[in-house]
């Protein structure tokens, strides 16, 4: 099968570490894989090297993108729903198919999914989706009147779902939000499939010893992106109270807001900000335990809950999106979680649920041997069977 993986940018993400993994699954069970980006200047060169080193990557040429890329923002801010760049996409992916002789393009996230759709009813190609949580979330942010980089959400929202032809959610969250808000457009077009991921567990380069950690000392830690909603602060908060001897938290993320807490927490010897990385899973594995406390509102399949499990980590997050089902197989928990009240996370709750960790034995190990289980949903050959299913639907028009 011929198979084009559309995504914005190939830079670290959720739904672009997905593509990528996806991407070399499909190519290694005889697939023809294509991964088109919009736009390359954000292009994360270790990333791709990391996850398919194999799988092809193309761009569009644009001719000055720098220039195209200040008149869109102008355009933008004058409400102009006009847009340079996508005339070079759309142009590039048509090329692209036609000499490929695509049989299916799978899209990622809103802005893609529309220029795909437009492109495949052009050339007679199905379009699958997966939805990452953008739909979600700029719907809150219209409804509320909230700031968000798009223009006209709900005309362009009920044109892309009405034209693609499967809806991948990853989340029952997700589900219920098109069946209530958009049940017409999406009837008979969703399908439930889990982020498939697959990795190897890394050696011990000595990050402990790095950090000045004991051997006996008990850790905790975070890995996310680097914003507020994601759980920081609590995170922080809820270590402090905790306030146990032999004990850490390590914070693996980058940006301005982790600045902004290091230099705020910078007394607090215990707690280590190591800055982004771009793997991950050398951080999780010195791990005790894995903490996401998120109050994302559009938070749907969590990378790192799934990072967690793969490295045999029990995890204490909140109850957003999937989480609670991410922790459970067949009555089986690899976690605690903490429900959100009022946008927020009880610090004193998240605390507790740290200390019983730390104090009883033999829960901890319970939850540790849960974690392959619960981990197998997530299975990588699985996914791609499962896309590549849907794909096979897709292109003989079958509901469901």
């Amino acid at each position: 099968m011929n198979i084009v993986l559309a995504i914005e940018v190939i830079a670290p993400g959720g739904a672009e570490t997905f593509v990528l993994r996806l991407a070399k699954a499909l190519e290694d069970k005889g697939n023809r894989v294509i991964v088109f980006a919009f736009y390359k200047n954000k292009f994360n060169q270790a990333l791709h090297s990391a996850l398919a080193p194999n799988v092809q990557l193309i761009w569009p040429h644009m001719r000055l993108p720098w220039l195209a890329r200040k008149i869109d923002g102008l355009f933008f801010r004058l409400k102009i729903d006009r847009n340079i760049q996508k005339k070079y996409i759309k142009g590039a992916l048509k090329r692209l198919m036609q000499v490929t002789k695509t049989d299916i393009i799978h899209s990622n996230l809103l802005k893609v999914d529309r220029i795909s759709a437009m492109i495949g009813n052009e050339l007679n190609v199905p379009v699958v989706t997966t939805i990452h949580g953008d739909y979600l979330q700029f719907y809150e942010k219209e409804r509320k009147g909230e700031y968000m980089p798009l223009l006209n959400y709900f005309q362009k929202a009920k044109w892309n779902l009405t034209n693609l032809k499967k809806i991948v959610c990853i989340s029952d969250k997700q589900i219920d939000f098109f069946k209530k808000n958009f049940p017409a457009e999406t009837e008979g077009k969703i399908n439930k499939i889990y982020n498939g991921y697959a990795g190897q567990i890394p050696a011990d380069r000595g990050l402990k010893q790095q950090l000045g950690i004991g051997a006996n000392e008990f850790v905790y830690g975070m890995v996310s992106r680097g914003i507020a909603e994601k759980g920081w602060e609590p995170a922080i908060e809820a270590f402090n109270k905790l306030g146990r001897p032999n004990t850490r938290l390590i914070l693996v993320g980058g940006g301005k807001y982790l600045e902004s807490l290091k230099a705020k927490y910078a007394a607090k010897k215990y707690i280590h900000f190591v800055d982004h990385s771009n793997e991950p899973l050398e951080w999780i594995n010195i791990f005790d335990v894995g903490l996401l406390p998120s109050t994302y509102a559009s938070e749907s399949l969590p990378t790192a809950v799934i990072e967690y499990l793969f490295c045999n980590k029990p995890t204490i997050a909140s109850d957003a999106g999937e989480i609670i089902n991410m922790l459970s197989q067949d009555g089986r928990k690899a976690g605690i979680t903490i429900p959100i009240q009022n946008d927020k996370i009880d610090t004193e709750q998240m605390a507790q649920a740290m200390q019983q960790y730390l104090e009883d034995k033999a829960l901890y190990e319970l939850h540790k041997s849960n974690t392959t289980a619960c981990f197998s949903k997530f299975d990588m050959d699985l996914c791609a069977d499962r896309y590549l299913d849907l794909y096979i639907k897709a292109i003989a028009g079958i509901a469901n």
